[in-house]
């Protein structure tokens, strides 16, 4: 007969093993996926899983590569850095454009004291930054000059252009003074589409910037320069004076030979109809020997209507030649005038200028003008 205790031990040993087999094959599946994820906990302060699809570390924003290589210069002169800030949508060619013509404004020779370049230091330096942080210190003197000082610049000048939605785009330019750690000027003015006006005007504003001048921009803007009017020489004052008064002079000449001209010419016309007159009444007397001669001893010889015919056309001849020699001399006398030289020498300094009067093969006055050079 067997033990029913025995029995009741076998049985429970038969039930204890198969559940330890069902509680094996139930946690079996989690066991074999295990190596699909990783829980690890890497260097102790990142969750990943996966290995590489998350990444909740807290770190700044990988350096902007920026790709320019940045020079700063040794020549002993402050250095200004310029930065164009985006604010907006507008394309950064266009931003790069303006901070290249800006550079390029500030090496006139207006703003010789300072060495201008681009400021590539600084925009790697906010770019190190969160956009709040970044945001943050653009707008702070201090924060702006912290960089400045450690990059080594004197100035830093921010451009900053707004487009989206504006006819006109809308430009600001600040002038961070990194020595004294203050925002020295701000300037701001409405521009055009078109990138070259923009960096003409941008040119224009920078005058206004480094001047401290707190007037308007748009009456900077509207201006345009007035190049002073070089004072004449006195060696062309006087010579303009002289050629003047020649002229008046040919001119008052050519006058009175002119009328002394038309003067013979008068008597030798006179002449003609008087011997004509003597002729007919010398006919009328019936060839009276007493009458035709005292009729011819009342006229005109025709050796002096000739003389006075020769002397009209000599006279005629001169009054035109001073005619022209005059008007030659007043040209040249406005021209010494009104024509002043860039270089500080006179116009016609060096050369010769002549006017005489010419006659022709034909007879015919005249006048030639010119100058050697």
């Amino acid at each position: 007969m067997s033990n029913p205790f025995h029995k009741s031990s076998r049985i429970k040993s038969l039930l204890s093993m198969l559940m330890l087999v069902a509680f094996s094959f139930s946690f079996t599946p989690i066991a074999s996926a295990q190596g699909a994820f990783d829980f690890a906990d890497d260097e102790g302060d990142e969750f990943s899983m996966g290995g590489d699809d998350f990444d909740f570390a807290d770190e700044p924003q990988a350096p902007l590569d920026l790709g320019e290589h940045f020079v700063m210069p040794n020549n002993g002169k402050p250095v200004n850095l310029v930065i164009f800030e985006p604010v907006d949508s507008t394309p950064q060619k266009t931003l790069d454009n303006l901070t290249d013509a800006t550079v390029d404004a500030l090496k006139d020779e207006k703003y010789a004291e300072y060495d201008s370049v681009k400021g590539i230091p600084v925009l790697q330096k906010l770019s190190e930054m969160s956009s709040d942080d970044r945001m943050m210190c653009i707008d702070d003197a201090e924060c702006m000059s912290n960089i400045g000082a450690e990059i080594g610049a004197a100035n830093i000048v921010i451009g900053r252009i707004y487009t989206d939605g504006r006819e006109r785009p809308y430009v600001t330019l600040d002038l961070i003074d990194v020595n004294n750690r203050v925002n020295k000027n701000s300037i701001y003015f409405d521009t055009q589409q078109r990138l070259r006006k923009q960096e003409q005007d941008i040119a224009g504003a920078l005058i206004r910037l480094f001047n401290i001048d707190t007037g308007s921009i748009d009456s900077l803007l509207g201006q345009r320069v007035v190049e002073e009017t070089n004072p004449l020489p006195t060696a062309q004052l006087v010579s303009g004076i002289v050629v003047g008064v020649v002229a008046l002079a040919a001119v008052g000449t050519g006058i009175y030979f002119g009328l002394q001209a038309s003067d013979y010419e008068s008597k030798a016309k006179d002449a003609v109809a008087e011997n004509e007159k003597i002729e007919m009444a010398v006919t009328n007397s019936a060839k009276d020997t007493k009458v035709y001669d005292d009729l011819k001893t009342a006229g005109y010889t025709q050796r002096q209507a000739k003389d006075n015919l020769d002397k009209a056309k000599d006279y005629a001849m001169l009054a035109n030649i001073l005619y022209a020699s005059g008007a030659v001399a007043a040209v040249v006398s406005v021209i010494l005038f009104l024509v002043r030289s860039d270089k500080d020498e006179d116009l016609f300094a060096g050369h010769d200028v002549y006017v005489s009067p010419a006659v022709g093969a034909n007879g015919n006055g005249g006048v030639v003008a010119g100058f050697s050079f």
